[in-house]
């Protein structure tokens, strides 16, 4: 009877002289990366040099991973340097687009954007160029300390990454989208969410900081990645969101101005892309002393908060006026009072009906009571309001007419506390 077989170690034991070689091996196209932006790091195809590098560190990072590097004493310096040039790499090459790349939507502010943001651009790309380039000189003396052999990169030229030709734009666009009436509502919640993502911005975020400013509380108290991935995330959602519902179609075509709203859009993500792998820098290795004597950490906070997160606010500051000018045009503003019907009271069906018929809409509504008001799409905003004045049975709505008609007609069918198959049959989207 033949012996079962033995699954194989979950993991063994690596000789680091059987290591050395192979982890040259890998590391060759990372060093030739890093040597085409040396050498070329002005040229008008910065982003995709740097991109390059990104790519070439975080495949050399994973593999070094894989081998257990970070808790070896002959390589977990190495393995720190290329976590940082990753980083610092990523950062650069987003912001290299706003440098250097192509420009498919216009500014909303050609003074902003030819003046202050690029300003702020060249300033932070000429600290990160440094950082980036003390990096690499320390990985080189890490390199060099694990007994490892210097690589040469290949003789670089600029044909490794040149500027890619693009084909003519003569495509007649037949799209069909914005064929049904509801396709009307779409350019105004757009641009009721562009309004709403720069209202909820902590203004206290986009202080600038000094020499002497504890660098390491705002990063606690104001950019965590946590809190930076989440920010970049709703801002990608809104650029994702217009290239979906709003680009090439006759919405876009009828009020051109919208093009601007996504110039600041992508503006301010490139540099948010960059704060993101920044703060993962900082929180991963600020600690560690290693880095540190590349990378000043103090310097690079201040980089962050004053060239990155400032601008990234202007960005959108600078587009407000023109997105409420936009939303003014595209929706027509009416009020509205309505009175609860006999047997109905405000509690938490009727507010949960009004908020998500606001929600539904996607444009700001406002309830007023007592002389108060109140965001309608908020049920706790709502619950507040109505709460402090228990007496009251009237209450004036305020926002676009659209869905300001069918608050009127939900509280006509008693806010679903009657009659909820009514509210449902007239009002789908509210089962």
């Amino acid at each position: 009877m033949n012996a079962p077989i033995q699954p194989p170690a979950r993991s063994s034991k690596l000789s680091e002289d059987i290591f050395a070689p192979a982890l040259e091996q890998k590391a060759r196209a990372l060093f030739d990366a890093v040597a085409v932006v040396r050498s070329y790091m002005h040229t008008s195809y910065a982003e995709r040099s740097l991109y390059a590098v990104y790519h070439e560190a975080k495949l050399l990072e994973d593999y070094l991973d894989s081998h257990g590097a970070a808790d070896n004493k002959r390589f977990h310096l190495i393995r720190e340097e290329v976590s940082g040039l990753k980083w610092i790499s990523q950062a650069l090459s987003c912001l290299s687009l706003l440098k250097s790349g192509p420009i498919p939507y216009p500014a909303a502010s050609a003074d902003w954007s030819q003046g202050g943001l690029d300003n702020h651009v060249e300033a932070s790309t000429a600290s990160l160029h440094e950082y980036l380039e003390k990096l690499f000189t320390q990985l080189c003396s890490s390199w060099v300390g694990a007994d490892l052999s210097l690589i040469t990169p290949k003789e670089v030229e600029v044909a490794i990454h040149p500027p890619m030709p693009i084909l003519p734009p003569d495509l007649v666009s037949d799209d069909d989208r914005d064929a049904n009436e509801d396709s009307k509502a779409i350019a105004p919640r757009y641009l009721s969410r562009f309004i709403r993502l720069f209202n909820n911005w902590d203004v206290a975020t986009t202080q600038r900081l000094v020499p002497g400013s504890d660098t390491d509380l705002f990063m606690k108290t104001y950019c965590t990645e946590a809190t930076a991935r989440s920010f970049q995330s709703k801002v990608h959602n809104l650029q994702s969101d217009y290239d979906s519902h709003l680009r090439n179609t006759s919405l876009e075509l009828a009020s051109p101005q919208l093009r601007k709203v996504r110039g600041s859009v992508s503006e301010c993500l490139h540099l948010l892309e960059a704060v993101t792998a920044l703060t993962h820098l900082y929180e991963r290795h600020h600690h560690r002393t290693r880095i540190s004597t590349a990378v000043p950490w103090d310097a690079l906070v201040a980089l962050i908060a004053n060239h990155l997160i400032l601008p990234a606010y202007k960005s959108l500051e600078s587009c407000i006026p023109l997105a409420q000018q936009l939303l003014n045009e595209l929706t027509i503003s009416d009020s509205v009072v309505v009175e609860l019907i006999d047997g109905v009271e405000m509690h938490a069906r009727p507010l949960s009906m009004i908020a998500n018929m606001v929600k539904h809409h996607g444009l700001d509504i406002e309830i007023e009571c007592a002389g108060q008001r109140a965001n309608a799409a908020s049920f706790m905003a709502m619950l507040v309001l109505i709460g402090s004045h228990p007496e009251v049975t009237t209450y004036t709505f305020h926002g676009d007419s659209v869905a300001i008609a069918d608050i009127k007609q939900l509280f006509a069918l008693g806010l679903g506390d009657t009659d909820l198959d009514a509210v449902t049959k007239a009002f789908p989207f509210l089962k």
